[in-house]
């Protein structure tokens, strides 16, 4: 048994969803929600027909780490006219720190499960599904395999991770239509295996535990968010983290909901 392995716990202080998190997971063909005035009375739509309604990131950074490293499943639910579609993506995400995260640093070939991750502008590693691989990486057991080559005051290691399985998440039952002004209970039917769970309502995102099958979100919360289409997105999460090398480095798997 690693001495250097640390009890998985759920700090809500550790995690920040700043400008600073890890990776987007805004897929354009999701479940949509339509804001509407006290009224209920449509507002014009944005100038471009789209939702000036940003979206935080799915993945949580924690305050202490020197590292993140993440398997995500991100399940989106697609309206069409032959009823829902649902595709499951695989994705890998990986940032290591030497400043708190104020910045990214290179540490080589990073890969999980036999895929090596592309070094980002921002120096951040992420994986891209592409035409001859269009749903990503493949999470089916539950794993996650992760090679680092190693640099800039990172040691390189090798790191299985079958302490814990992906959550499991159902998909998103609530109403896809929000008026501001009356809020919204945004629901999902069962969560397992999960620390913690983030619900998103376009911009706005509460965390709550790991249990947690429904966030309200209140009329003042919903008020920021512009006319139109947004993401409505449910997020869950469980990690472990230990050192390497010296370094604090989070192994974390996620499903989204979209």
């Amino acid at each position: 048994k690693n001495s250097n392995f640390r009890k998985k716990t759920v700090n809500m202080n550790k995690h920040h969803f700043s400008s600073r998190s890890i990776f987007v997971f805004a897929l354009s063909a999701g479940i949509v929600l339509t804001a509407c005035k006290k009224d209920d009375a449509p507002e014009p739509a944005a100038p471009d027909g789209g939702s000036t309604s940003s979206t935080p990131s799915t993945t949580p950074n924690f305050v202490d780490a020197d590292a993140s490293l993440w398997g995500v499943k991100t399940w989106t639910t697609t309206t069409t006219p032959i009823g829902n579609v649902t595709v499951e993506i695989g994705v890998g995400i990986a940032v290591f720190s030497n400043d708190d995260f104020a910045s990214f640093v290179n540490v080589g070939t990073v890969g999980v499960n036999g895929t090596d991750l592309t070094a980002q502008s921002n120096t951040s590693y992420t994986s891209t599904p592409s035409q001859a691989n269009p749903l990503g990486i493949d999470f089916s057991n539950s794993n996650t395999d992760w090679t680092v080559a190693g640099d800039n005051g990172f040691a390189g290691f090798t790191r299985s991770v079958p302490e814990f399985a992906f959550p499991a998440i159902d998909a998103v039952s609530s109403s896809d239509v929000v008026v501001r002004a009356n809020g919204y209970t945004l629901t999902v039917q069962a969560v397992a295996s999960a620390d913690s769970m983030l619900f998103l309502v376009g911009s706005v995102a509460k965390t709550l535990v790991g249990s947690a099958t429904s966030c309200d979100f209140t009329a003042d919360e919903l008020s920021g968010l512009a006319t139109g289409t947004s993401l409505v997105q449910v997020a869950a999460y469980s990690y472990i983290n230990e050192d390497q090398g010296g370094k604090n480095i989070y192994f974390g798997k996620e499903t989204v909901r979209t």
